[in-house]
């Protein structure tokens, strides 16, 4: 038995229908994605010094030097894109690295490019304040020039936060006695080890003791910049660490 041709397309019209309508199934419908959180960034030591209080916390005694804002505000920039040329030609040819004949500006570029987190280092120097010495030498952070009479460079510490606490032991949940900040302490224990949490320190004068977070802690004697300004203006003329 044959159909009419009317018939036939009206049975394929029908059939296209159906599938389109299928089509829109929800099922079919592309996912829909989740909005993501963005990642927060750790507060960095810059972010800290902000709003830092404190008998040691960061000051900025050069600000009035001639010449020098200027030349900060190129380091800091320099800095924060990791333009190797740029600190390049803010560096005395001689720079000093080291306190075993490391220096030079070839030298300095392999160091940054062997070790990125040196930049990091040049950061929290120049976020932690400026000592002047005179009217053409600077020493970043402030505290390095600006230690106490008796204080050992090597083995004091720099809180660097506000409210630090002290612990009893060195342990996150051990009981608190206290908190410290952007004060001067010094080792009241043994040497702590390279991964240490915590760390055993006292206040200069002995009123404190206890543990505080080595994420709070920043030697004294660690990364530091020394500028000089001479006759092509101001130029980096040390970067090391250590004594």
């Amino acid at each position: 038995m044959k159909y009419p041709i009317s018939g036939q397309m009206a049975g394929l019209c029908a059939l296209s229908l159906l599938l389109a309508a299928c089509g829109d199934s929800p099922a079919d419908e592309a996912p829909v994605t989740e909005a993501v959180a963005p990642v927060e960034e750790a507060p960095t030591l810059a972010d800290a010094v902000t709003n830092a209080e404190g008998p040691f916390a960061p000051k900025d005694d050069c600000g009035a030097l001639y010449g020098f804002d200027s030349f900060r505000g190129q380091l800091r920039r320099a800095i924060t894109f990791q333009n190797v040329d740029s600190i390049a030609a803010l560096a005395d040819p001689a720079i000093k690295l080291d306190f075993g004949g490391g220096a030079g500006v070839e030298e300095l570029k392999k160091r940054l490019a062997d070790d990125p987190e040196l930049w990091g280092e040049m950061g929290d120097a120049i976020a932690l304040g400026c000592a002047a010495q005179g009217d053409t030498a600077v020493t970043m952070p402030w505290i390095f020039a600006s230690l106490p009479d008796g204080a050992d460079g090597l083995s004091t510490y720099l809180v660097t936060a506000n409210d630090a606490p002290v612990l009893a032991a060195a342990d996150a949940g051990s009981e608190s006695t206290g908190t410290i900040g952007w004060d001067l302490v010094k080792l009241a224990g043994d040497g702590p080890a390279a991964d240490a949490e915590f760390i055993e320190v006292s206040t200069l004068d002995g009123a404190t003791s206890g543990f505080v977070a080595a994420e709070s802690l920043r030697p004294v004697s660690s990364y530091r910049i020394l500028a000089n300004r001479g006759d092509d203006g101001w130029k980096v003329t040390a970067f090391v660490t250590g004594d």
